[in-house]
């Protein structure tokens, strides 16, 4: 194995919904993604297994964890970090445009499949609700 050098704005830009654009890159055992999110962006409710580390560059993010009926919601800030457990359901919501960079421990499997279905959805819904 070597190392694998490549210039970021090189990276594949994907606009995942209107408002939310995302690059990423990955190793074996990690990947890291940048968002790119216009004020009022949702990224809907969603779990994976993967552990995430979340820092904002630019802006604010209001995330939500937990369930509809029981969410903690807090807001981040430039230069602030959010760690979050897999499996735990969250949601973002941009309160202004917003630049952030998220650290994922394994890569996601569903990115590297060519899955994103969670942005597609135009009902939001909670991952536990049925």
């Amino acid at each position: 194995m070597s190392a694998i050098h490549q210039a970021w704005h090189d990276v594949k830009l994907e606009q995942l919904a209107p408002g939310i654009n995302r690059r990423f890159i990955h190793g074996e055992q990690a990947m890291v993604a940048q968002f790119e999110l216009k004020a009022g962006a949702v990224v809907p409710w969603h779990e994976h297994p993967n552990e995430q580390i979340s820092l904002v560059l630019e802006g604010r993010i209001r995330f939500e964890f937990g369930s509809e009926e029981d969410k903690e919601i807090i807001e981040v800030a430039a230069g602030e970090t959010m760690v979050i457990p897999g499996n735990l359901p969250h949601k973002a919501v941009a309160l202004e445009d917003s630049r952030a960079f998220d650290v994922f421990a394994p890569p996601r499997e569903d990115w590297l499949q060519g899955e994103n279905a969670y942005f597609q959805s135009e009902k939001e819904s909670h991952p536990r609700s049925s």
